[in-house]
């Protein structure tokens, strides 16, 4: 007979535990889990069944329903936050970041999301083409995914201001780009940016180092005909925050529930979690990292 889970453990003593404490609720209330996205059907599948398992935790705090929030953009994100509609967030450094340093959420954990614990951005070029350097992008194009992207939009933009460079954004790749800045224009995704790469629309392009090295997720015959010119340091993959829209108690109980998530016996509900396989407690240096990261200088 299988024994359960710790989720299964920490759920059932927290419940035990906190009736007596929260009898007192007399009004429902719905657990929200947010995040910024494109795709708001896909992304609402990958987050949906996350939401009713944790929902089940905070019951003995009047939660009884669990809902999603797909925004298209960080500014609404952080108006739901501050209009108190918003309790949790599942996002990468970028908009971790942000959220953090405008003390709008928490990182309270790590998430392990496919396959990967930490990753890095590449800025790469066709082999054949003539640049070596990132001084060498002046007066062309690179492929960025959106603005929203932390591996292919902060990462690359960082990296070019480190290098001593000026950019600017093209509202079309077929824009002309000026002879003294590096311009970017928005492929879309992660195909879109290689193929930009290869048909010589764009001169370079940026993708982590996942879409890179996990077989079947970009074109191999293409991967092979690039050539990669920058790495960058090494991020966590994503981040669970918290907000203060949720109380104290309940904050503690799902983080607990969270961390409590083992990667063997909950590894369905964690895969149905954008593809995750584990929830990690946050690393010594995870928030000063956050801190660091110059967010407000880019548009």
């Amino acid at each position: 007979m299988n024994s359960p889970s710790l989720f299964s453990l920490v759920f059932t003593r927290m419940l035990l535990c906190c009736l007596l404490l929260t009898s007192g609720h007399a009004s429902a209330k719905t657990l929200v889990l947010a995040q910024i996205g494109d795709r708001p059907k896909k992304d609402f599948r990958q987050l949906r069944p996350m939401a009713d398992a944790m929902v089940q935790v905070l019951a003995p705090f009047g939660y009884d329903q669990a809902d999603v929030q797909i925004y298209p953009d960080r500014p609404q994100l952080e108006n739901a936050i501050r209009e108190g509609r918003v309790h949790w967030i599942t996002e990468t450094p970028l908009t971790a970041a942000r959220l953090y340093q405008q003390q709008l959420a928490t990182p309270i954990a790590r998430k392990r999301k496919r396959r990967q614990h930490a990753y890095q951005s590449l800025i790469y070029v066709r082999a054949d083409s003539p640049i070596q350097t990132l001084s060498d992008l002046t007066g062309q194009l690179i492929a960025l995914e959106h603005r929203n992207s932390f591996s292919s939009y902060f990462l690359p933009l960082m990296a070019l201001r480190d290098a001593g460079l000026s950019s600017v954004h093209l509202e079309t790749p077929r824009q002309a780009v000026p002879a003294d800045k590096v311009g970017y224009a928005f492929s879309r995704n992660e195909r879109n940016n290689l193929l930009w790469v290869d048909k010589g629309i764009a001169a370079a392009g940026a993708l982590n180092d996942g879409d890179w090295q996990t077989p079947g997720r970009l074109p191999a015959k293409l991967l092979q005909n690039m050539r990669i010119i920058h790495h960058s340091a090494l991020y966590p993959r994503a981040f669970e925050l918290l907000t203060d829209n949720l109380e104290p108690e309940a904050r503690q109980a799902l983080q607990q529930a969270l961390l409590a998530l083992d990667p063997s016996k909950d590894s369905q509900l964690l895969m149905q979690y954008e593809n995750s396989s584990h929830i990690t407690p946050l690393g010594p240096h995870d928030l000063q990292q956050l801190r660091s990261l110059d967010v407000e200088t880019l548009p």
